[in-house]
């Protein structure tokens, strides 16, 4: 075996968000497409597509906004520009930015500014 070879690398938090997230979608279009299914069709001059079509067209859209809503907060990053230190307040939404003083690249990540380009 060489001393070369690729480090394995585990699944983290990328994978979880992007697993939640189709499961979230999927079940909320199961959901939808169940309750406009009973709705057409079982809703035809009864009443019983309407008790039970219509939650379910309504759990379809709902489900996934209900899962999902952590991935939906945002969080404010503080602190001085690693360039000239001018203090920077940006969202940890924002993947890279230029500074308003210095115009130096900054890099946002684990909610901490850093220089772009160094690791």
């Amino acid at each position: 075996m060489s001393t070369q070879e690729p480090a394995t690398s585990k699944p983290g938090k990328t994978f979880d968000r992007a697993y939640s997230f189709s499961f979230a979608i999927t079940l909320g279009l199961v959901l939808f497409i169940a309750g406009l299914v009973i709705s057409l069709t079982l809703g035809e001059g009864t009443i019983l597509g309407m008790v039970f079509g219509i939650p379910l067209i309504i759990a379809g859209l709902a489900v996934p906004l209900f899962m999902m809503r952590d991935q939906f907060k945002q969080s404010d990053v503080n602190g001085p520009c690693p360039h000239c230190g001018e203090p920077i307040k940006t969202s940890d939404a924002t993947i890279r930015l230029e500074c308003p003083v210095c115009h130096g690249l900054i890099v946002v990540k684990d909610s901490k500014l850093y220089q772009a380009g160094v690791n």
